[in-house]
């Protein structure tokens, strides 16, 4: 399934460089789209990897999922210019911890989810994911210092919906906290 899906993903974006670059497409709107066509073709391709990759396992040690988000986060270092990012695993004794598949991936879902609403809407120049906890708790941090927002004016947009839905799913609880002007910090804590 994931190499046929794959090949024909890995096919549209071959064919939309070729319609940017094989024709001179001059309309500025029109070569805007095929980017962010080719660009969410891209994305869905990793993310389709990382399904898979949850879904060959019945468990998943803490110890692969952290070079699963410090991979994710080296690739968004890379697409994200002037944004500093650290990522710090207070406790190697949690490498040894073992969470089922769908709580691997619905961790991993939840700090990309939070990196990727900082970089989009934080204004940030810092973003820090720290995972810390022992075999009784897990706690995780993503945060930011960027223009933050009022939490009791603003509505959750579907990126803070399906991070509390995600955390909601394995008995996990999401504390939010931000103000303007102050960043923002989003922490999963998961019950072990």
């Amino acid at each position: 399934m994931h190499d046929n899906i794959g090949a024909q993903l890995t096919f549209i974006i071959s064919s939309i460089d070729n319609l940017k670059y094989g024709f001179r497409i001059e309309d500025e709107k029109l070569q805007n789209r095929l980017t962010g066509i080719s660009e969410f073709t891209k994305e869905t391709i990793y993310e389709l990897r990382d399904t898979i990759w949850a879904m060959n396992m019945s468990q998943i040690t803490f110890e692969d999922l952290k070079s699963r988000i410090s991979n994710f986060i080296d690739n968004a270092k890379i697409s994200s210019i002037g944004i500093d990012f650290k990522f710090a695993y207070s406790n190697d004794n949690l490498n040894k911890k073992v969470v089922t598949s769908v709580e691997g991936m619905n961790i991993y879902r939840i700090i990309q989810e939070a990196i990727n609403n900082a970089i989009k809407h934080s204004e940030a120049t810092k973003i820090a994911v720290t995972i810390d906890g022992d075999e009784t708790k897990l706690a995780i941090e993503v945060t930011d210092n960027g223009k933050g927002f009022d939490l009791e004016t603003s509505n959750d947009g579907n990126g803070l919906n399906n991070i509390r839905k995600r955390a909601k799913e394995i008995g996990g609880e999401i504390e939010l906290n931000s103000k303007p002007g102050e960043g923002t910090v989003m922490k999963l804590f998961l019950p072990q």
